[in-house]
Parts: structure tokens; C-alpha cells; sequence
């Protein structure tokens, strides 16, 4: 009998991107001004003492120029993405205790991939 590959629900879909690098969904935002747009965002990060995985959550700041609508462009969300990181891990003025994994952002609560590892 055949077995069949199932996508396992716990990994997340890659984020769709036009041709025109705009992210080709609508984000989860937890707000929304006329000079900036926040996407909801999770950094999923190693914990060595325990072997196992710790969610963080993250705000995204994007501001409003670097997108169309409500739609950033993903060079603008990568470097939203990397600014968030960078606080939530102290920019390397602390010692680590979290490895940063993955980035995941929500389309429809649905968790989508944000390519910064």
C-alpha cells in the first residue's frame, strides 16, 4: 500500500509574495495608524537547558510607505522582522538564552513563514 504525505499542520506555509515583492496575502495586524502598519507575528526559538521550543511574540513595524495598502513589501517586513529579533533577543547585549529558529506571521490565523533565518 502506498503511503501518501500528509503536510504536517505544525509547519508553516511559505508567505506569498507578488511579482512585485508585495506580500500577496492580507497580515494579521494588531494595528494600523495612517504611518504605520504592526503585523502579529511569533519568533519560534530553541531552548538549550531544556532541549525543547519556546514561542515568543513579536510586533513587526512596518511603516506605511513601504507598502501598498495594508500589504508590506517583504523587503520591508524582512527588515521589520530583523528589527523585532533584535529586541527580543537584546541585539547580543545579554547572553543568549534563546536561539531564534523561525518567524512565522499569520494570514487568517493561519501561521505563514517569514524567510529571515
Amino acid at each position: 500500500m502506498a503511503k501518501h504525505f500528509t503536510p504536517d499542520a505544525s509547519v508553516p506555509q511559505a508567505l506569498p509574495v507578488a511579482d512585485d515583492d508585495i506580500v500577496a496575502a492580507d497580515l494579521d495586524l494588531c494595528l494600523s495608524t495612517p504611518s504605520t502598519v504592526v503585523v502579529s507575528a511569533r519568533l519560534d526559538v530553541a531552548v538549550p537547558d531544556v532541549g525543547g521550543t519556546r514561542s515568543l511574540d513579536l510586533a513587526l513595524v512596518i511603516p506605511r510607505s513601504q507598502c501598498r495598502g495594508e500589504r508590506p513589501t517583504l523587503a520591508a517586513l524582512l527588515q521589520a522582522a530583523q528589527a523585532a529579533v533584535a529586541r527580543a533577543t537584546r541585539a547580543g547585549t545579554t547572553p543568549l538564552l534563546y536561539l531564534p529558529r523561525r518567524i512565522v506571521a499569520f494570514v487568517a490565523g493561519q501561521p505563514h513563514l517569514i524567510p529571515v533565518f
